[in-house]
């Protein structure tokens, strides 16, 4: 295998920007093309992939850094599941079938969405000079900016849906007030979270959905 090769391979962020890189351009020209409905079905395997880039990339790995991830996932299943059994906490809502293997109606991956946005945000933020409180209000504001674009595509696609088909300011306050304390818990006990493709991770998922929001017509609120 030539040195040049090898080097790439060894080199962590370059080669999850690679694959980043490939995959979402090829989403992106699908979409284009007009084939969204037929990608869009890949979802749960997308999400699984971006869980491995986080993971993959992780600086500061150890028992503690995944005894939080997990934590934070199992919290985040267990809040959805709340949320659809009772409806005081995001508002009245549904799972589809866009997410993959349910659990008790709940998607099995989306509390491992959950603890990639945290720890992605967590990343993001966690090398300003400021306090951790200040760290948490705005990664989790980052996190509500994400999920600002993700809901309409969320609806087209059936990942979930509201009551009555318009997505209430509930929702947003509860992403942002449950974020906030995930955050806080994590930012304090974990102690590496430098994560070099956390930021892009977030950025081209942002970019795809604001490409899929444009090219099906989908109102954002």
């Amino acid at each position: 295998m030539p040195e040049t090769l090898t080097k790439f391979l060894k080199n962590k962020l370059q080669l999850s920007l690679f694959l980043l890189t490939v995959i979402y351009m090829v989403g992106i020209v699908t979409t284009l093309l007009g084939h969204s409905d037929a990608l869009m079905e890949l979802t749960p395997y997308n999400l699984v992939f971006a869980t491995g880039l986080i993971l993959y990339n992780a600086e500061g790995m150890n028992r503690v850094y995944l005894r939080w991830f997990f934590l934070i996932a199992i919290a985040g299943y267990l809040i959805e599941l709340l949320g659809i059994i009772t409806g005081i906490i995001f508002g009245i809502y549904a799972y589809g079938e866009g997410l993959g293997i349910k659990l008790f109606d709940v998607p099995l991956i989306i509390g491992i969405n959950w603890a990639v946005l945290v720890f992605a945000s967590a990343a993001i933020l966690n090398k300003l000079k400021i306090s951790i409180w200040l760290k948490a209000a705005m990664a989790s504001t980052l996190m509500v900016a994400y999920d600002i674009l993700l809901e309409p595509v969320a609806i087209r696609f059936d990942f979930w849906n509201w009551e009555g088909g318009s997505i209430p300011l509930q929702n947003y306050i509860a992403w942002w007030l449950i974020a906030y304390v995930m955050l806080l818990g994590v930012l304090h006990y974990v102690k590496n979270l430098n994560n070099k493709i956390a930021i892009y991770v977030v950025a081209v998922q942002s970019i795809f959905f604001a490409i899929l929001i444009l090219t099906e017509k989908l109102k954002v609120f």
